[in-house]
């Protein structure tokens, strides 16, 4: 039986225009994972067994410029909260299973990972 994942996003530009979605994405299964990574640390973060992702978010609990993940050996910078719907963003990463997260702020950074995924290669 396939899991729902609801999602839905509003961004309006002050006195301007807004943009919005819905939808719900059917998976077989999902995850959550919390990390905690350390001041000056860089950590590796397994995201997925097997299957093809088609929903990530990486969501920091303090976003800040000098929080990163390694994708291809690009850091990408996680000064805000990173959403990706449908497995074309997802492709965005390249299929990387696993992520590698570097914390140069001057706290322990907590970061929050929900993943739908099929279960069945």
């Amino acid at each position: 039986m396939a899991e729902k994942i609801n999602w839905n996003f509003v961004t309006q530009a002050l006195n301007g225009p807004s943009v919005s979605g819905a939808g719900t994405l059917e998976v077989e299964a999902y995850d959550k994972i919390a990390v905690t990574i350390a001041v000056g640390a860089t950590q590796q973060v397994n995201l997925v067994p097997s299957g093809a992702v088609s929903l990530l978010i990486i969501n920091p609990a303090v976003p800040d410029a000098d929080l990163s993940y390694d994708v291809g050996g690009n850091a990408i910078v996680l000064d805000g909260p990173h959403v990706l719907i449908g497995a074309g963003a997802v492709s965005l990463l390249g299929g990387a299973t696993n992520l590698s997260f570097t914390n140069n702020t001057a706290e322990d950074a907590i970061i929050e990972i929900l993943l739908g995924r099929d279960a069945t290669p």
